[in-house]
């Protein structure tokens, strides 16, 4: 069983039919023997070139090895990311590609010439969460329940792109999903990956959500999260989150993904839940456009550092 729920079917369905893409998955094994194998799903736009879909975290690798001696695996692991950095190398990129954590050494795709930048994310342990949160993290959630808030498992699609909105407002980007598109997700999903947190106040009303991923036993994604502007204060942020992880709970979930922690306020936010700080990294291909960007970059640092 594949932890990732990027890996289901309908997951896959949802970013071909909604974004115009060709889902590639890709089985890497050893051209002798069956000491390890490499699963991954790639997208091509309608160029022919790989992309990381919008609004994919990272795109789904799956790693195993028949042995745990830690010498053995490092070997097989390192022999089986550069046989998909040959492949990757073969091919053209139509911008960078996110990878999943699993590709913990980026060391095959520097060897094939291509460009690594580092992204972060958040992974909570479920069954050890008690002790890793924040206390005050809690004590927001107790406040909000005080409040008159109260959460719940939901299939009113549009109350969840109306919470949505919040964020989208308040930092100026777009999701790209409405109610409808959330409905086919769900239905291509189904209810045993793909579940909408609502928290709703004393009055009845819609004031933030969640939007998760997931496979049961495996791990959960923080896919999307929208609240309400004026139920920010009340800690609905916090409500909501404690919810979703007495629900992972109990589907058996071992890891929640909070999905990136590359924005200072965002990172400050996440982190008050105990997860542990995860490096997974996006890739590009090394052209005059990506040349030019660190020319860039080093003049630039070099320039602060004189005028110090």
């Amino acid at each position: 069983m594949n932890n990732d729920p990027l890996f289901h079917a309908g997951w896959i369905r949802f970013n071909e039919q909604r974004w115009g893409l060709m889902a590639e998955p890709l089985n890497l094994e050893p051209d002798k023997g069956d000491g390890w194998r490499l699963e991954t799903v790639l997208y091509r736009n309608r160029h022919g070139r790989l992309v990381t879909p919008p609004r994919n975290p990272h795109l789904p690798i799956d790693f195993q090895c028949t042995s745990e001696r830690p010498a053995s695996r490092n070997r097989r692991k390192r022999l089986a990311l550069t046989r998909l950095a040959e492949y990757l190398q073969q091919c053209e990129f139509g911008g960078s590609l996110s990878l999943s954590s699993v590709a913990d050494d980026v060391r095959p795709f520097e060897w094939a010439n291509m460009a690594a930048r580092p992204r972060y994310t958040y992974h909570l342990d479920i069954a050890t969460r008690e002790a890793a949160i924040d206390p005050n993290a809690r004590k927001k959630a107790r406040k909000c329940r005080r409040l008159g808030y109260r959460c719940e498992i939901t299939e009113d699609y549009a109350a969840v792109a109306d919470c949505l909105a919040g964020p989208e407002a308040r930092k100026g980007f777009d999701y790209r999903l409405d109610a409808g598109e959330l409905a086919r997700l769900a239905e291509l999903m189904g209810p045993e990956h793909f579940v909408c947190f609502l928290a709703r106040n004393g009055e009845g009303e819609a004031m933030g959500t969640r939007v998760c991923l997931f496979v049961p036993g495996g791990h959960a994604l923080a896919w999307s999260a929208g609240m309400k502007t004026e139920a920010m204060k009340d800690g609905v942020n916090n409500l909501v989150a404690e919810e979703a992880l007495d629900f992972f709970d109990r589907q058996g979930c071992t890891v929640f993904d909070f999905i990136g922690a590359n924005i200072a306020p965002v990172a400050e936010m996440k982190e008050a839940w105990g997860g542990r700080l995860v490096c997974h990294y996006a890739i590009s291909q090394r052209g005059i456009r990506q040349l030019a960007r660190e020319a860039y970059v080093t003049a630039r640092t070099l320039m602060k550092r004189e005028s110090k």
